[in-house]
């Protein structure tokens, strides 16, 4: 008995103990983590890298709304394809520095004007545009113009018959505009027929007027003048004008 004890170590202990475990087919003892115990405050700063992320995991649903600010978004990034049809709204997008010509003014009328045309030198007459008739001219804005008038022709006047219309800015005298002061101008003319006709005189730009410098009142002056080869019976029924501005 002495001699067995006087070979009993601890590591004698130790290896019997392991090697009676092995042969008993002890088990091994593993910690496991209780469900939903892992939370924000038990993850280290930074500990969720870009790698750690599986591939399609963050969904649309995962991300809170507003969450991702203007800041976040990498210059670039959004390109036409995804901008949804009909997205933008004229009033998300800055009009002022676009670099092409959008209408800046529309001026019209629905008065029924009655033409003279028994006068064959065709006396023209101011169709009106109410209010529309002043606008603003940008200091940077070169302006051109656009327009049309509806015109009705009775049968009583007779082919050949015409009607013409002209467009002019700032006249000193808007029944008989100088040549320059006319930004547009067009005409409607029948060589026979006679029967009654409605019609549209479409106005063509003949002038643009460049930028003022500084933010400039204009006047729109709309003439229309007609003949008939005998009789009459020509009534101008709407006018429209369009002025284009490019900055």
């Amino acid at each position: 008995m002495r001699a067995i004890r006087q070979r009993l170590t601890y590591a004698n202990v130790v290896a019997t103990l392991a090697l009676f475990l092995a042969l008993a087919g002890g088990t091994v003892y593993a910690a496991r983590v209780a469900k939903k115990s892992v939370g924000p405050s038990q993850l280290k700063a930074r500990a969720v890298t870009t790698a750690k992320i599986k591939a399609n995991a963050v969904t649309t649903r995962k991300i809170r709304r507003n969450a991702v600010s203007n800041a976040k978004i990498k210059d670039g990034a959004i390109e036409s394809l995804k901008v949804a049809d009909r997205a933008l709204k004229a009033e998300d997008i800055d009009l002022d520095s676009l670099p092409f010509g959008r209408v800046v003014h529309r001026a019209k009328g629905t008065s029924i004007l009655p033409l003279i045309t028994e006068d064959p030198m065709m006396p023209a007459l101011i169709y009106p545009l109410g209010g529309g008739a002043f606008y603003t001219q940008g200091a940077t804005e070169t302006d051109t113009f656009a327009g049309a008038v509806d015109v009705g022709l009775a049968p009583s006047c007779a082919t050949p018959r015409e009607v013409r219309s002209t467009l002019a800015l700032d006249p000193a005298d808007p029944l008989k505009p100088r040549a320059e002061e006319i930004v547009a101008a067009g005409a409607y003319s029948e060589a026979d027929g006679g029967g009654p006709v409605n019609a549209r005189v479409e106005l063509s730009p003949v002038a643009t007027r460049f930028e003022p410098g500084t933010a400039t009142t204009r006047r729109l002056s709309l003439t229309v003048a007609a003949s008939c080869a005998a009789g009459s019976g020509i009534n101008a029924l709407f006018g429209a004008v369009n002025v284009i501005g490019t900055k």
